[in-house]
């Protein structure tokens, strides 16, 4: 039976909650840490470090997310870590010095794990639905795209008119008031048990088994590393790596707010035709779009509309390898234990790319900007390189389910 309207709305509205939970828990940093650093003598450099510890533990606490999802379903995961996440960012508003911002970060990027796509995706393959998997991911990760275009002028806005403690209470209270009903609500259905196995994606499209299976979560969990180590980079390091192309400052900032919309763009397309693209094509198309973008910026960033049209290419790109990161996974390896999976990979994942700002901030510092997005660059080439080392289920049926 095909789906109604009515069955689209727990993926409608977990997409709406990856919104604040991304606008806030990640997003509002940007604006914020440089103020709290000014306000609590300390140093840029030591707040965005503890930021990235805060990271680094979100990825420890990631996989236990994932298996008590595949255990017991989304609804209480995401209830109760919307709550913790809400008086987390609350508890920001309250800090005096470097200890006590170090535990209210590690406390909100651990409570993050608890609600933000990985877990938000297993908890969609938990529920009775009639949504196909692909799409129900898809349309989730369609509205996080917009999170740094709405947070970041929004959490500005807040903080010039109303100062930076009053916006972590808005920001928690928001989480508090709309994500945490809305997580109680949409995943109240029929679930699906804990052992339960999905049909395929599509009749053609078989799981891997035996020893190819973990040839390919080795390749596919490389690959993701390789992509994902340039994202974090580009969101801290884009501003002031654009403005040694000879940018203005403020050129380089709407520069890089054409990629969240872009974002929205890619997802919008993929979500248009997933149903007939494997994940593995996905993802390809993914990469070579973000390829494409950085060869833009590095020949033609210095004009621009060679910027622009290069951060819309790389954003294009980067929307759709979330998608990829979470149908991918689920085409390969099934549904079962999928929220663990989920969860182990984003924490090799975030164990790793948690270097990615200091990494790319010194290769900028010592040779410029131009060498700082060349190795991006070059880490996307290498995601690429891997990505032809997974194993395809269509062609290896003889090892497949």
């Amino acid at each position: 039976m095909k789906p109604d309207l009515r069955d689209y709305i727990p993926s409608v509205g977990l997409g709406l909650t990856q919104i604040l939970g991304y606008g806030s828990l990640m997003y509002a940093y940007a604006v914020l840490l440089p103020r709290m650093a000014e306000h609590l003598d300390l140093s840029l450099s030591a707040v965005f470090g503890i930021l990235s510890l805060g990271l680094f533990f979100g990825g420890l606490v990631s996989p236990v997310a994932g298996m008590l999802v595949d255990r017991f379903g989304g609804r209480w995961v995401m209830t109760l870590g919307s709550i913790v996440a809400g008086l987390a960012l609350m508890s920001l508003s309250q800090v005096s010095g470097k200890f006590g911002l170090f535990l209210a970060i590690l406390l909100a990027e651990g409570a993050g794990m608890f609600v933000l796509y990985n877990v938000a995706f297993a908890a969609i393959m938990r529920i009775e639905s009639r949504v196909p998997a692909a799409r129900a991911i898809s349309i989730i990760a369609l509205f996080g795209g917009v999170a740094s275009t709405i947070f970041w002028p929004l959490t500005l806005s807040l903080a010039n008119e109303f100062g930076w403690q009053t916006t972590w209470i808005t920001l928690g209270l928001m989480v508090l008031l709309i994500c945490t009903p809305l997580h109680f609500v949409l995943l109240g259905g029929p679930q699906k048990g804990p052992e339960a196995t999905a049909a395929p994606l599509n009749q053609d499209w078989p799981e891997l088994q035996g020893a190819v299976r973990q040839k390919a979560m080795f390749w596919m969990i490389l690959s993701f590393v390789f992509s994902g180590y340039v994202m974090g980079a580009v969101m801290t390091l884009w501003v002031s790596n654009v403005q040694t192309l000879g940018h203005t400052a403020a050129a380089a900032a709407f520069a890089g707010a054409v990629i969240g919309p872009f974002k929205t763009v890619g997802r919008g397309f993929e979500m248009l035709v997933s149903r007939n693209l494997y994940p593995l094509v996905t993802y390809a198309m993914s990469l070579g779009l973000m390829i494409a973008g950085f060869i833009l910026l590095l020949g033609f960033g210095a004009s621009f509309i060679g910027l622009l049209c290069a951060a819309a290419l790389y954003g294009m790109g980067d929307g759709i390898k979330t998608i990829a990161r979470g149908t991918l996974p689920l085409a390969l390896f099934g549904q079962q234990g999928y929220g663990a999976r989920l969860g182990w990979m984003s924490f090799v994942q975030m164990a790793v790319n948690a270097s990615a700002p200091f990494t790319f901030a010194y290769l900028a510092e010592q040779f410029g900007g131009w060498w700082s997005f060349a190795a991006m660059a070059a880490c996307l080439c290498f995601a690429l390189a891997t990505y032809f080392l997974i194993p395809d289920p269509r062609r290896n049926r003889h090892v497949a389910a």
